[in-house]
């Protein structure tokens, strides 16, 4: 874990050839260069498989944003996957995500066992242009939405206006 008196933290797991990774508290100029370090690291190798868990994010600004569209070049271009957890826990992240036009373009992991009827959660999975899939592949153990690249069902709203 990646604590030393600022206002963020880190940790990371592997759990097979995974790397999830769990980001809490700020994440600002300050955090994004700390961790866009290891997040290089992560992403220089040969299909990297990420997931970035950011449930405990209270705050994030254009900073730690530029760090996860980075982040998802470098692993796109390795011919990776970068998958992001518990956004729709974190209201700052999913705010700035949906402000800048970026949630579809990043693979968002959901709560495993939640009712797509009742739970809000998977009202982000229109947003992104499909439907939750299982992935028994990913260690979040949570279903997913398509990502980039992926075709949109017809029905997906396309508005990402934030009410």
């Amino acid at each position: 874990m990646v604590d030393q008196g600022w206002s963020f933290t880190s940790r990371e797991r592997v759990v097979g050839a995974t790397t999830v990774v769990e980001l809490g508290g700020e994440v600002d100029i300050l955090a994004a260069t700390a961790l866009g370090l290891r997040l290089d690291e992560i992403t220089g190798t040969r299909h990297p498989d990420l997931v970035l868990d950011v449930r405990d994010v209270t705050f994030i600004d254009c900073c730690g944003v530029s760090m996860l569209c980075r982040t998802r070049r470098r692993t796109e271009a390795k011919a990776g996957r970068l998958r992001l957890a518990g956004v729709a826990e974190s209201p700052s992240v999913l705010r700035l995500l949906r402000l800048t036009g970026l949630l579809s373009a990043f693979d968002l992991c959901f709560d495993a066992g939640s009712d797509p009827g009742s739970d809000p959660v998977f009202g982000l999975a229109g947003e992104t242009g499909a439907g939750p899939r299982t992935d028994d592949a990913c260690p979040c153990t949570r279903p997913h939405t398509e990502g980039p690249g992926r075709p949109a069902t017809p029905d997906a709203p396309t508005d990402s206006a934030v009410a």
